[in-house]
C-alpha cells in the first residue's frame, strides 16, 4: 500500500509540474482583423483570454474575458497592454523659508 501511495503522490506532483510549466512557457497570442465596420481582436497568455469586437458605424463595443484578465488593459483596438503600478509622487510645498 505504501509504495501505489508513493507512486500516486510522486505522479500527480509530475503532472502538476509539466502543466505548469507549459503554461509558463506558452507566447501569448493575439489576432486582429477588421471585417466592414467591425475590428475583431483574440488574445490569449494561458491566464487571461478575450475576445474583442468594436462596429465604427454605430460606436458599439462588446468584450469577453475568460480567466485573470486583471493584469491587462484592452486598448482601443483591441491590443493588450500590461498594467504596471504607477509610482505615487508627493508635491513639495513652499513654506517662504524653503522646500518643506
Amino acid at each position: 500500500m505504501r509504495i501505489s501511495f508513493k507512486l500516486a503522490v510522486g505522479i500527480f506532483a509530475l503532472a502538476g509540474a509539466v502543466s505548469y510549466s507549459v503554461a509558463a512557457s506558452a507566447e501569448p497570442y493575439f489576432n486582429h482583423y477588421t471585417d466592414g465596420s467591425w475590428t475583431n481582436a483574440e488574445y490569449s497568455d494561458g491566464t487571461c483570454h478575450y475576445y474583442y469586437s468594436h462596429n465604427a458605424y454605430d460606436q458599439e463595443t462588446h468584450v469577453n474575458r475568460y480567466g485573470d484578465c486583471s493584469q491587462i488593459a484592452i486598448g482601443p483596438n483591441g491590443e493588450a497592454v500590461p498594467l504596471m503600478p504607477a509610482t505615487v509622487v508627493v508635491p513639495q510645498y513652499w513654506s517662504g523659508r524653503g522646500l518643506k
